[in-house]
């Protein structure tokens, strides 16, 4: 929370050095403020829930459409328990540096809020600390940009200690620099040396204690990255394949329809935190291993990408990048570039991609799917909720699996191993042991490095799973 009433649960956690591993929400859209708790309600039979809290969105008319991004804020604070009533666009010759708003603007959004009875601000853009409190000065309610809205929404969906650590330490390095307002109402007793106020003293050993608790979770998460790899290195003799796409794209729906799991497939946003693996048998004998991950949004905070990076592990030590496509959003293609700038920055090679334009069946205009397979005549066209399309894909993934790498045998002398580097490249080493100057080497290569090998005169055989 902005109020300056009460500390966020995150930062609260960090101060009183509760117990590790538990993200909590910011206590803003649907969850309890401060202020709320400390306020005494009469109980009344009738009063069975909390209704939901009251937004206004503001957006900025950056794009050809400002409209549909508020459609996608919309659906976010739905998602974090708020109902929408109200919207202002601002225009971005106008912004007001110190507020984000323009007079005219903040004259318009306080009217909003008072018409809609509304409690909260929700912008779709990231503010400043000092944006943020200025506009809570001015307008006299709280106010939450959409990074905030988003972590909450990750600290509600959390489940496993993994997601709330990684939740945790993204909330808290986002309230970091946001410390100084919560301490205002104890400010300074004056200036010059020696003037410095408790507040501003409290704000120092907070900020201290926050930094501990983020260097905390940092280890933790460490450990927990070093746990990933012993199980990546269990995982060495398989082929690896990663759904990833926009949130709410079918990503779990496909996932269950392909290895018949029970991942939670919710038509909400990031149902999906922790990523799954497990087997699928393709067709023609092979097998892989498929995992679930996390769905990306649009100006996904850098914060969470940063503290799931552990979670994302999948995605960076796959073989092949299956990308699931919404193909009944009218901004499909935005959505595509979002998921490929995030793995830009998440990659550190190239890996192999495949997409997959889901929700066929309700995509009506045959016009539309034209042109989509047109536009990406490589992809496949399915919906995840037919059977014979989902065996489609299958067959699919097996002549991609085919086309990438196989599992091979090589004996060799040792003293031809150089060659034997050269020739394979980036190729995947199982297991290698040694025996009266030999090598028996097990390889998942390419149809290219197995060529290769062959060339120069080496015995190659095919390792069937």
């Amino acid at each position: 929370m902005r109020t300056g009433r009460g500390l966020p649960r995150p930062v609260r956690l960090a101060l009183r050095a509760g117990r590790p591993g538990r993200a909590r929400t910011c206590g803003r859209i649907g969850g309890e403020t401060q202020s709320r708790r400390n306020t005494k309600i009469a109980r009344t039979p009738q009063s069975t829930e909390p209704k939901p809290e009251r937004v206004v969105l503001v957006g900025l008319d950056s794009d050809a459409s400002p409209e549909e991004s508020l459609d996608e804020l919309a659906l976010l604070v739905r998602t974090a328990g708020g109902e929408v009533v109200g919207r202002i666009i601002q225009r971005r010759a106008s912004i007001d540096p110190a507020t984000f708003l323009s007079r005219g603007k903040r004259d318009q959004a306080r009217e909003e809020l008072m018409l809609r009875e509304a409690q909260t601000l929700v912008f779709d853009e990231d503010l400043s600390p000092a944006q943020a409190r200025n506009l809570e000065k001015s307008l006299k309610t709280r106010v939450i940009d959409r990074s905030e809205l988003i972590l909450d929404i990750f600290a509600k969906r959390a489940r496993t200690r993994e997601a709330m650590l990684q939740v945790e330490l993204a909330q808290l390095e986002y309230m970091l620099p946001r410390l100084t307002k919560l301490w205002e109402h104890f400010g300074r007793l004056g200036g010059g040396i020696g003037t410095r106020g408790p507040g501003e003293t409290q704000l120092e050993v907070d900020r201290r204690r926050v930094r501990q608790r983020i260097s905390m979770l940092k280890r933790k998460l460490v450990g927990i990255d070093r746990e990933r790899e012993v199980q990546q290195k269990g995982r060495r003799g398989y082929f690896r394949a990663a759904l990833v796409g926009y949130t709410n794209a079918g990503k779990s729906t496909l996932f269950n329809a392909l290895t018949r799991a029970e991942v939670p497939a919710e038509d909400k946003l990031f149902a999906t935190l922790d990523t799954t693996t497990r087997q699928v048998a393709l067709p023609g004998g092979r097998r892989m291993l498929l995992s679930d991950t996390v769905g990306f949004i649009r100006k996904l905070p850098h914060h969470l990408v940063a503290s799931f990076r552990a979670t994302l592990m999948e995605v960076r030590e796959a073989d092949l990048i299956v990308h699931i496509v919404d193909a009944s959003h009218p901004r499909y293609e935005e959505q595509m570039r979002t998921v490929d700038e995030v793995l830009t920055g998440l990659l550190d090679r190239a890996i192999p991609r495949l997409i997959v334009l889901n929700k066929q069946d309700q995509v009506a205009d045959e016009t539309l799917a034209h042109a989509m397979r047109a536009r990406h005549p490589d992809a496949v066209l399915l919906s995840a909720l037919d059977p014979e399309d989902v065996a489609r894909l299958a067959e699919r993934l097996g002549s991609e699996v085919a086309a990438i790498q196989s599992p091979v045998r090589v004996v060799f002398p040792t003293t031809r191993m150089g060659e034997v580097r050269q020739a394979i490249r980036g190729g995947r080493t199982v297991n290698e042991s040694h025996l009266e100057g030999l090598v028996y080497g097990e390889y998942r290569l390419t149809p290219q490095e197995i060529d290769r090998l062959r060339k120069r005169g080496f015995e190659v055989q095919s390792i069937f799973e």
